[in-house]
């Protein structure tokens, strides 16, 4: 993840002593801002999928009450492409 300095903020973070001694033992000085953010957009693309998966558990819900259950498709359109595949190749 590549910013530059004009696109930098600086913030405070509060952590847990014990969470805090573990980065310092395993993530060198220089590095740990990046680790921070890294875990960041991480976090912050799952909670957006998390987000999505749940619109669209909404949307189908009220399409479920607006329609009900639909029928499924799959075999109409196989036996509709069977037909377009004769026609085309003039068996019918």
């Amino acid at each position: 993840m590549s910013t530059q300095a004009s696109d930098i903020t600086r913030v405070t973070l509060t952590l847990p002593s014990d969470l805090w001694r573990r980065v310092k033992q395993f993530v060198p000085a220089r590095q740990r801002s990046s680790l921070v953010a890294e875990a960041l957009q991480r976090e912050l693309r799952r909670r957006e999928r998390l987000d999505q998966i749940e619109r669209l558990r909404l949307l189908q819900d009220e399409l479920r009450r607006k329609y009900g259950l639909m029928d499924n498709c799959v075999g109409d359109l196989g036996a509709l492409r069977e037909e377009r595949d004769a026609e085309i190749s003039g068996l019918r």
